[in-house]
C-alpha cells in the first residue's frame, strides 16, 4: 500500500522504506556488551531462574554488575550458559563437573 506523507507522494510501500532502511542501517555490538538484564537471558536461554543463579553461585559466568544488585550479560555470557546447559542436559554432567571441564579447557 502506498501512503501520502504532508503532501508528499510515496513511489515506495513502508515495507519496502524498511527493508531499504535495514539494509543501511548497521549497528555492530560486541559480544562482550553487556545487554541483557537476568530476566531475559532466562527466556534466551530457556532457563529457569534458579538454574541460572546455581551458574552464577558456582562462578560459571560473571555477568558484569550495574549498580548494587543488578546484573548484565553479554551475548558471549548467554553462549556460555547455553553450552553450560546442553553439557549438563545432554551429557548428563553436574554442575561441579561442568566448572571443572571449563577450567581445564580454558572457558
Amino acid at each position: 500500500m502506498l501512503y501520502n506523507f504532508a503532501g508528499m507522494k510515496r513511489k515506495k510501500s513502508l515495507k519496502q522504506l524498511w527493508e531499504e532502511l535495514e539494509k543501511e542501517i548497521d549497528i555492530n555490538i560486541d559480544e562482550d556488551e553487556p545487554l541483557f538484564p537476568i530476566e531475559i537471558v532466562c527466556k534466551m536461554a530457556h532457563l529457569q531462574y534458579w538454574k541460572l543463579r546455581s551458574f552464577l553461585k558456582e562462578g560459571i559466568v560473571k555477568p558484569r554488575k550495574v549498580g548494587r544488585k543488578k546484573m548484565l550479560f553479554s551475548l558471549e555470557d548467554i553462549k556460555k550458559i547455553e553450552f553450560v546447559n546442553i553439557l549438563m542436559k545432554k551429557e548428563g554432567i553436574n554442575i561441579k563437573g561442568v566448572k571443572f571441564i571449563m577450567e581445564i579447557e580454558g572457558f
